[in-house]
């Protein structure tokens, strides 16, 4: 019903839709106050978007670290070979000896500890392992030279014991091997040595030096560990 007001007035008068009617309707219509404006449905204002968080800042990448190469002493080139060194001499305190084979290592051994005593009673500081220079050999023995690295060389005025003085240590171009196991036993190392160094192309000079860490009381004692140091032409 799109007029309410003219259907109440044409029901209370019991008439008939005539002209009157509509005259009527359209008086009272125009005499009807003009209904009350509708109010707005207030506008509710849509919900503000959420502000975007802002993007966290990418950190910063770290460089890659170059991977750690552990610090190792020099290695030879295969197993059982030898290591090139150039080896510097050295002040030593001396004592020239001569032995048999049978009797090479406990001379050795007395030779060396005749060595430390001299330097404490001469009060030279040492600096380093006791060392043996192989000068000569014959089928009966060798003839060497003990040698007990010093600090410092010793004064021109010291006086030493006989058989003892003051020296410098062999130096130059060599092959340096590590021997660890019993004395008895050390021949087998000159001979793997001396074919590593036929396979090498490379010629000895004929002199050796044995820088011993560990000398112990007896010659079979597995105990034992130097170095066996080779000078090159």
């Amino acid at each position: 019903m799109s007029n309410p007001a003219g259907f109440r007035l044409a029901k209370a008068a019991g008439l008939a839709l005539t002209f009157p009617f509509f005259v009527a309707l359209a008086l009272a219509q125009g005499s009807a106050p003009p209904p009350a404006p509708v109010a707005p449905a207030p506008v509710v204002p849509a919900p503000a978007s959420p502000t975007p968080a802002a993007p966290e800042a990418p950190k910063p990448v770290e460089p890659a670290k170059p991977a750690e190469t552990a610090k190792e002493p020099a290695k030879p080139a295969e197993a059982g070979g030898g290591e090139m060194r150039e080896i510097a001499a050295r002040p030593v305190l001396r004592l020239k000896g001569q032995t048999t084979w049978e009797n090479g290592f406990d001379n050795l051994r007395k030779a060396i500890a005749q060595l430390e005593a001299e330097a404490k009673r001469l009060n030279l500081a040492r600096d380093g392992q006791p060392m043996t220079y192989f000068v000569d050999s014959d089928d009966l023995g060798f003839t060497y030279e003990a040698m007990l690295p010093l600090k410092d060389a010793p004064a021109a005025e010291t006086k030493f014991e006989k058989d003892f003085d003051a020296a410098t240590s062999p130096s130059g171009r060599a092959v340096v091997f590590t021997h660890q196991g019993a004395y008895d036993e050390i021949d087998t190392a000159y001979e793997a040595l001396t074919a590593w160094l036929d396979d090498k192309n490379l010629v000895s000079t004929g002199k050796f030096l044995e820088d011993y860490e560990t000398i112990p009381e007896k010659s079979d004692d597995p105990a034992m560990k130097l170095r066996i140091i080779v000078f090159l032409k």
